[in-house]
């Protein structure tokens, strides 16, 4: 089960001395040996929470889910069982871990609460392959994958891919349980409790949708939203304050050749043009399906992504990257070269899978597989599978607003005029399509800039621009038929 985002060129300047932001905490190391840690849940004392394969010196066996001290060393009074390896969820006190393709809630002292049955325990319900879940306030569970079901009585019987349980674990014989043709890998919870859910399907109870796609709280299909994605699925997805949506993994979607993995949709689905939806990425051989592992939001310097990735737009960059709200890699942070390679059974591999606040001390953790860390200011080899950063409030001085960028006439048959401040020094201009191809490219020194768009098909396209500084700016404009 798993659990990958931007900034308007904020321009943030920071004071040279003290700590900057995601800078790594040298004083912070774990002892782990092997494999990898998929999540991480922070706890009010400082200790934090791990669910994955860890081996630590010493012990024979790998554990699925441990508790470790403020600097990093195993903490023995936790029980280390063989629940856990997938994500964690904080519930009143207690937490919720996916393990072996379903989930378990755990006690604080790490016991599996008993008044929370093993799923496969109760009737009805027979675990297949695992995907993702969300817990209720309530402490109701709602579960993805494909699983078999065997309620006879209220009809529902064979593969369902959306599942309620009870918040003791049964089978919730008051919902109605969902299908579709394959499998659902990730649910992501809306305010309005509606869902985005992705995964590798074609139909959902019966309908065709897209890779990415929303329900109604009670599962039933919102056909108000649709997406062009037609191969591949999201890892993560982060639904901005305008509820547009960015989304990380791979993605194929029609009209479009390329392999996409970070997109952006807004609120009906649609690509935004204004967005780059596609960054180039390298990774390791062996990074697995998901180069793009997650996205978090780092307001108001912007959006953090990371994964398997090597490079980004030929600019190396391992595991973790921050780039604009217009999709564009900045090197304000994370300029080093990242996380180092691990390598497990002879295979090389790097990878940062979880990215989360710290609590108490206002920083960040990171986790995964990785072995040394570069952040372009301290390079600390001891580094392996979970790190901590420095967090955002050391030092901020200033954060400058993004460019004022107006198209005139708005629609138009071609010809337009660009206006911009004056005086933004040197700066590039570009015109991208629907499908966020870039069609046009020219140099600009401030102040209106003439674009002539004859001959470019009809529709909406974005004009983004770039000082030479690195602030931007973007506008989108309508082109109607008729100036070919």
């Amino acid at each position: 089960m798993r659990n990958m985002v931007l900034l308007l060129c904020w321009g943030a300047v920071f004071h040279a001395t003290g700590q900057q932001p995601f800078d790594m905490d040298t004083s912070f190391r774990t002892p782990i040996i092997q494999r990898n840690v998929n999540s991480i849940l922070p706890q009010q004392d400082g200790k934090l929470i791990l669910s994955g394969r860890m081996l630590f010196p010493g012990a024979l066996n790998e554990h699925l889910l441990v508790r470790i001290d403020q600097d990093g060393i195993l903490d023995p009074t936790f029980y280390a069982s063989s629940l856990g390896g997938g994500k964690l969820t904080s519930w009143g006190g207690q937490f919720y871990v996916a393990a072996n393709s379903t989930v378990r809630r755990i006690l604080p002292d790490g016991h599996q609460d008993p008044s929370f049955i093993g799923m496969n325990t109760g009737p009805y319900f027979t675990s297949g392959q695992g995907g993702d879940y969300h817990v209720y306030p309530d402490g109701r569970v709602l579960m993805t994958g494909v699983h078999v079901l065997s309620d006879s009585i209220r009809g529902f019987e064979g593969f369902y891919s959306l599942v309620w349980f009870s918040n003791t674990g049964y089978l919730d014989t008051t919902a109605i349980h969902r299908k579709c043709d394959n499998t659902i890998d990730l649910i992501h919870p809306l305010p309005d409790g509606k869902f985005l859910l992705s995964g590798w399907l074609n139909t959902y109870e019966g309908q065709p949708v897209g890779r990415i796609f929303r329900v109604h709280p009670d599962g039933a299909l919102d056909s108000s939203f649709h997406t062009s994605i037609y191969w591949g699925m999201a890892s993560d997805l982060l639904v901005q304050p305008d509820n547009k949506i960015v989304a990380t993994g791979r993605f194929l979607m029609n009209g479009d050749p390329d392999t996409l993995h970070l997109i952006r949709l807004f609120p009906d689905g649609a690509l935004d043009p204004t967005f780059n939806n596609h960054l180039r990425s390298s990774y390791h051989q062996y990074g697995g399906f998901f180069s793009w592992s997650g996205i978090t939001s780092v307001s108001p310097l912007g959006h953090i992504v990371y994964g398997a990735f090597t490079s980004i737009d030929d600019q190396p960059r391992g595991g973790i990257a921050l780039v604009d709200t217009s999709g564009v890699l900045l090197n304000t942070y994370f300029s080093g070269t990242g996380c180092g390679v691990y390598e497990y059974m002879g295979f090389p591999y790097s990878s940062v899978e979880c990215l989360i606040p710290d609590p108490v001390g206002g920083g960040y953790y990171i986790c995964g597989a990785y072995a040394g860390y570069d952040d372009g200011t301290v390079n600390d080899t001891t580094q392996r599978f979970v790190s901590r950063l420095y967090g955002l409030n050391v030092g901020v001085r200033e954060v400058e607003q993004p460019l004022a960028v107006q198209v005139v006439p708005n629609p138009s048959t071609g010809p337009v005029q660009v206006e911009l401040p004056e005086a933004i020094g040197p700066a590039s201009l570009q015109v991208v399509d629907a499908q966020g191809r870039v069609v046009r490219v020219q140099r600009v020194a401030g102040g209106p800039a003439v674009l002539d768009l004859t001959g470019q098909a009809a529709g909406v396209y974005a004009v983004r621009v770039r000082t030479e500084a690195g602030r931007s700016g973007h506008a989108r404009i309508v082109l109607r038929p008729g100036g070919r």
